[in-house]
């Protein structure tokens, strides 16, 4: 067997909103049927987008600036030529900037972006909830939507494009966008019957070659563990820095440090007549992560492999241990022979203080704390435990049971719910898990 060591795994972030944070800002609210005045408006604009779209996706970055105003700032100009250089290298069957189809309220340009604009003529502007849409072949079924907000001017000829609006008022960006980094590419993957996608940037594509290369393995496992009913199509991106990891996940400092990888994903898409499926996808690598041995880099892919097949019945609240431990479980299958080499943090705190007491708690996870690889190697043991004892089967079904609902916020609701999940599923209580599992755990190590 190859001796893997535990490399420590974030969990999957969710894309925001931007407009979710922006209650406190000043705003009014916007009625319908649209006026003459709205119309006029939501007609220019919409010329406006159409134009960057277009000169966009022909790598046109002229006639894309040339839709900016004259105080867009030098990091916007600089993503418009990068992405008038890039979109077309990508394999995208949907791209487009347009405005939202609802707008319920309109936040007022901030004051200080007003005074600009007046002095240089504008006879109009608006925070205009714009959207960008996007879709990659193989990979995204239905669009990707992310809302970016953005301070668009008038001017007798026309509406420019200002700024992204979040940062104008404090909150957090649009997630970046491969396309808004330099040298873009794409490599195509058969993952059958599904179709996959690895992304990434710069003149370096060895680490993408080597997850491409590995990616169809890493399907495999999953399905033998979890089954095909799923897309079976993974969208993955390489981060050539730290900043380009930090902007397409929205990570933290913390996580950027911790992780080797992580999933991302804009919602989950409930269609009647369809089953759930996860919109916009992704395992997002490190930098770092390029420094990876060949083993190491199957472990995390088929962890990260295992949160994209489960995501569109994993509750996004669903309690971190069981997320975690079973992709952990999956990722780790045939790469140790013991305790020791599977969860050797682990090994060592049972050896100095005994098993832990109870099943690891969120807390436990947080990028911060330093027993965080304690709770990642213990939350992976109770998924082992639990694959030895009762089988695979009942693994699988107690994630579905457990991580299929989201985590009550009252700790007694939170053992209540465990306790019932153990207890449908494996026919004990929550209790002798834990007890069978803590006397497993202490066998191991003997």
């Amino acid at each position: 067997m190859v001796l893997v060591a535990m490399v420590v795994i974030a969990a999957a972030v969710v894309f925001r909103d931007s407009s979710d944070e922006s209650a406190a800002q000043t705003s009014v609210s916007s009625t319908r049927p649209e006026n003459p005045y709205e119309q006029g408006r939501t007609l220019g604009v919409t010329q406006t987008l159409q134009a960057y779209t277009d000169a966009l996706r022909r790598a046109d970055p002229e006639a894309a600036l040339a839709q900016l105003d004259p105080s867009a700032d030098a990091a916007l100009r600089t993503e418009t030529e990068i992405s008038a250089a890039g979109v077309s290298d990508l394999p995208l069957t949907t791209f487009e900037y347009r405005l939202a189809d609802t707008r319920d309220f309109e936040q007022l340009v901030p004051a200080q972006v007003q005074e600009t604009l007046d002095a240089a003529g504008s006879i109009d502007s608006w925070v205009a909830p714009v959207q960008l849409r996007y879709a990659y072949a193989g990979i995204d079924s239905v669009a990707v939507v992310v809302d970016i907000p953005m301070v668009m001017a008038r001017y007798p000829d026309g509406w420019r494009i200002v700024a992204e609006a979040a940062p104008l008022f404090g909150q957090t960006p649009a997630p970046g966008q491969v396309w808004q980094f330099p040298d873009p590419s794409a490599q195509e993957v058969a993952t059958s019957p599904g179709e996959s996608l690895v992304l990434t940037n710069g003149t370096d594509r060895g680490f993408a070659d080597d997850i491409a290369g590995q990616l169809p393995a890493a399907v495999s496992a999953v399905n033998r563990f979890w089954g095909t009913k799923w897309p079976q199509s993974v969208g993955v991106i390489a981060a050539e820095t730290d900043d380009e990891f930090r902007s397409i996940t929205g990570a933290g400092a913390d996580d950027a440090g911790a992780a080797a990888a992580v999933t991302v994903f804009a919602g989950i898409d409930r269609s009647e007549g369809a089953a759930p499926t996860a919109v916009g996808q992704r395992v997002v690598f490190t930098p770092q992560a390029a420094q990876l041995d060949s083993a190491n880099l199957a472990v995390i892919l088929r962890h990260e492999v295992f949160h994209i097949a489960a995501r569109a019945v994993t509750a996004e609240n669903a309690a971190i241990w069981i997320t975690e431990g079973v992709a952990e479980y999956v990722g780790r299958q045939g790469t140790y022979t013991d305790l020791s080499q599977a969860a050797p943090a682990l090994a060592e705190a049972i050896a100095t203080t005994g098993p832990p007491e109870d099943l690891p708690s969120d807390a436990g996870f947080a990028p911060s704390n330093p027993d965080a690889a304690v709770s990642y190697q213990s939350a992976w043991s109770v998924a082992a435990f639990i694959a030895e004892k009762f089988g695979e089967d009942k693994l699988r079904n107690f994630y579905v049971a457990l991580a299929g609902a989201d985590k009550p916020v009252e700790p007694a609701l939170v053992v209540a719910a465990q306790d019932t999940a153990s207890q449908v599923v494996l026919k004990i209580p929550r209790e002798e898990l834990v007890r069978q599992w803590r006397d497993w755990l202490t066998a191991q190590i003997r």
